[in-house]
């Protein structure tokens, strides 16, 4: 009999130990969601001041997500469309063959201008920078930063 007892105290004992484990481990997980909560809303803010766009591609070109956009589209309707789709006719070469050059491991990051569509029919110059993200677990895709410059005046 005391060994029955001397096996329920134990147990109770472990029980509990792990009831507390678990009150502080959800503490824990509380505070950690806090802190997500303020550093996304802190990088959230941070992109809205930003004059910036931020897009997030695959190595096929197609779009994942659009972080900050310039062409006055709706983001969540241009994912899944080929980054390209969005140039003028004329520069689509331009961005076809910097992925090329980025997939192929030409080189991490590169610079072009392609004149782009906005959601208006306007059509804007940007700028754009392309980094191979592609092996970064955090990320796994080509990333686009690129400004928007308006079409110069015709003379």
């Amino acid at each position: 009999m005391d060994t029955n007892l001397t096996l329920q105290s134990e147990a109770e004992a472990q029980i509990g130990m792990l009831t507390e484990r678990v009150a502080q481990l959800e503490e824990e997980n509380l505070l950690l969601e806090e802190v997500l909560g303020r550093n996304s809303r802190m990088f959230e803010a941070l992109l809205s001041n930003s004059h910036d766009g931020v897009t997030l591609t695959g190595p096929d070109r197609r779009i994942v997500k659009v972080v900050k956009g310039l062409t006055g589209m709706d983001p969540a309707s241009l994912c899944g469309q080929p980054i390209e789709s969005l140039a003028v006719p004329e520069d689509r070469q331009t961005i076809v063959e910097a992925y090329r050059q980025l997939v192929q491991g030409r080189c991490g990051k590169i610079a072009i201008v392609v004149r782009t569509i906005r959601a208006d029919g306007s059509i804007v110059v940007f700028t754009a920078t392309l980094t191979d993200m592609l092996d970064n677990p955090n990320v796994h895709g080509i990333v686009w930063n690129y400004s928007a410059h308006p079409l110069p005046a015709a003379a």
